[in-house]
C-alpha cells in the first residue's frame, strides 16, 4: 500500500509545476484567459499536496518510478510543446475515478490514519473537481487533443 502511495507521490510531485507552466504559457484574452482562472483555482485546491503526502508518508522511502515519469513527462511536452489545455486531459483521467474510501480505511488499518491523510482528501474532494473538469467549455477545436490525452493518461496508469 505504502509503495502505490510512493508511486503517486511521484506523480502528484508535478501537479503544481504542470499548472504554474500552464498558467505561464496562456493569454489573457478569451477562453485561455478563463483555462488561465482555472488552471490558477486548481492550482490553490492541489497546494502542497506533494508536502503532505511524502510526510504521509513518513520514513517510507520514495524510489524513482519510471512510469510516474512518463506520466507527467507527457504532460509536461504536451503544456509544453503542443498547447496547455492538453492538461485538462491528463486531470480528467487522473481525477476521474474517485478513490474508494474501502481502500482509505484499509490503509488507515493497515499504516495508521496519518498515512491516509491526503488520500482521503483526494478521496472526497476529486469527484468536485473532475465535475468542474467536465463542465470547463472546451473549444472544439481542442477537444481530440483534451480527449487523446486522457486516453493516453488512462492508458499509462493502465500499463503499470
Amino acid at each position: 500500500m505504502l509503495e502505490n502511495l510512493a508511486f503517486w507521490f511521484q506523480v502528484i510531485v508535478a501537479s503544481e509545476p504542470l499548472l504554474e507552466a500552464s498558467i505561464g504559457r496562456l493569454e489573457d484574452e478569451s477562453w485561455e484567459g478563463d483555462l488561465k482562472a482555472f488552471y490558477r483555482k486548481h492550482l490553490e485546491d492541489e497546494r502542497n499536496h506533494a508536502v503532505w503526502l511524502r510526510e504521509d508518508l513518513g520514513d517510507h522511502p520514495v524510489h524513482l518510478h519510471f512510469g510516474a515519469a512518463q506520466l507527467a513527462g507527457m504532460a509536461y511536452y504536451l503544456v509544453l510543446h503542443v498547447h496547455p489545455v492538453a492538461l485538462m486531459g491528463y486531470m480528467l483521467a487522473l481525477e476521474g475515478k474517485p478513490i474508494p474510501m474501502e481502500y482509505v480505511e484499509a490503509v488507515e488499518a493497515a499504516h495508521g490514519k496519518q498515512a491516509a491523510r491526503t488520500l482521503r482528501i483526494h478521496a472526497e474532494e476529486d469527484p468536485g473537481h473532475y465535475a468542474e473538469l467536465k463542465a470547463f467549455p472546451v473549444p472544439p477545436e481542442w477537444a481530440p487533443l483534451v480527449e487523446n490525452t486522457r486516453v493516453q493518461t488512462l492508458q499509462l496508469i493502465g500499463g503499470m
